[in-house]
């Protein structure tokens, strides 16, 4: 072959394979995670359109052939019984391309939530807040913890070998080495979970006494939403993002927690650029509902002492797949007043893929006019607040757009009831232990 000819060949090859990547079934092809799981019943079907990319599976309930061809470019899946299944794409109808697990299985049943409820942290150790320049007598600041490599989220253990348990302890600690010319040895917790030893001379303060620049907390609350619970085990799922330290959104050392029943005394509404929040109250110790046993990256999870009431779902009902969530209307539950449930409508407007766990799982807009009247959209507090479309809890408010308070992000129901062991397939990210600094808000804030 002449030098002419292999030139012209090989940019009608290169012309052949952009359009074949760049065709919307080649990018079908790659758009599905690598394991979907489904209901028994459900319809599941992929259609690639043109016969660039074929379908196959061993459970198809129909192979339909593109009309130009005899390449099956329409697979409708048989969801009538449980297991798991095989589906393949080929290029062309002859190279493999990848393939997906289908998973069938029943139906799980969970109690819708709704429920405004106060989240109780209290810490391994005293949990950094903030990090201080300290005063001297002659003017001067000096930052003895901020020097140190001391960082807002670590957690301080102990103090020499004697365990820390409030921030008193502390002070009188920092406080006696100081009068006494010592050298204040910190056993420090960091974000990563490594544990580390900083020496820290304590500085006087102008007032007279020794500091080390430290701003720290011994427990750590806020309000949040009750997303779903399983009745039989009573494993409950909330919040629907993880908790972190602040601004740094550093993980913070948990030790154990707890949620209570919280009263909403009323609404900070949300502006363009400004978040509201809910206004709640609770007691520490009272009305207890459960325990915190987990903070991943969709919510808190634990078990519930005593069942909560939905007063318009007072049967389970079905938890929706990720799958099953597509754009349209839908109905959200959330506490606005009081201790009562409500309902709103939203709309769901896009639906992102993806196969890693994340509080980023699909886009909402509130269109309920009596709500935005009352919030101006979504404002902090509303976490966890349950989504239903179709009749399936399918996943839970995480997110305000600062810039668009009517619009947020939510989570897939289904990756917080795995994070919780209410459905199998644990996460895949391990448990995070992180809280934020009082108050917490309990929702998370992104820009648009």
């Amino acid at each position: 072959m002449n030098p002419r000819r292999r030139k012209t060949l090989g940019i009608v090859i290169s012309l052949v394979v952009l359009a074949v990547v760049g065709s919307d079934s080649f990018r079908l092809a790659f758009s599905y995670p690598d394991a979907i799981t489904v209901t028994t019943g459900q319809p599941f079907i992929i259609d690639t359109g043109f016969p660039v990319v074929s379908v196959y599976s061993s459970n198809a309930a129909s192979l339909e052939k593109h009309p130009w061809g005899k390449i099956p470019t329409r697979l409708t899946m048989d969801t009538a019984r449980p297991g798991e299944f095989s589906v393949e794409f080929r290029l062309f109808g002859l190279i493999p391309l990848r393939k997906v697990s289908l998973v069938v299985e029943e139906p799980l049943m969970v109690v819708p939530g709704g429920h405004s409820i106060g989240v109780i942290l209290r810490s391994s150790g005293l949990v950094v807040t903030g990090i201080s320049p300290v005063e001297t007598i002659d003017g001067r600041e000096v930052w003895p913890a901020r020097n140190a490599g001391i960082e807002v989220g670590d957690v301080i253990l102990s103090v020499g070998d004697r365990r820390i348990r409030s921030k008193d302890e502390l002070a009188l600690a920092i406080d006696g080495a100081g009068k006494e010319g010592k050298w204040v040895e910190l056993l420090v917790e960091k974000a990563d979970g490594s544990v580390v030893k900083k020496v820290l001379w304590p500085v006087r303060h102008k007032d007279g006494g020794f500091r080390l620049g430290l701003l720290v907390k011994d427990s750590l609350a806020g309000v949040g939403t009750l997303t779903f619970y399983e009745k039989n085990s009573g494993l409950y799922a909330a919040l629907g993002h993880v908790i972190a330290e602040g601004d740094s959104r550093k993980p913070v050392s948990m030790k154990e927690g707890q949620i209570v029943r919280a009263t909403v005394t009323g609404v900070q509404p949300s502006k363009k650029g400004e978040p509201g929040e809910v206004l709640g109250i609770f007691i520490q110790g009272e009305d207890v509902i459960g325990n915190i046993m987990k903070n991943g990256p969709c919510g808190i999870s634990g078990v519930l002492e005593t069942g909560l009431v939905n007063p318009f779902y007072p049967d389970p009902i079905p938890l929706g797949f990720q799958s099953q969530v597509k754009k349209g209307p839908a109905e959200m539950l959330t506490t606005v007043n009081g201790r009562t449930v409500e309902r709103f409508s939203i709309e769901i407007e896009q639906v992102f893929s993806g196969t890693g766990f994340s509080s980023k799982g699909f886009l909402v807009k509130i269109t309920d006019p009596r709500l935005l009247k009352m919030t101006g959209g979504i404002v902090q507090g509303m976490s966890g607040s349950p989504i239903i479309q179709d009749g399936c809890l399918v996943g839970a408010i995480t997110h305000v757009l600062v810039n668009d308070p009517a619009r947020g992000y939510g989570t897939f129901a289904e990756w917080m009831a795995q994070e919780a062991h209410i459905l199998p397939g644990a996460s895949r990210t391990g448990a995070v232990a992180a809280f934020s600094e009082f108050p917490c808000k309990c929702l998370e804030v992104t820009a648009p």
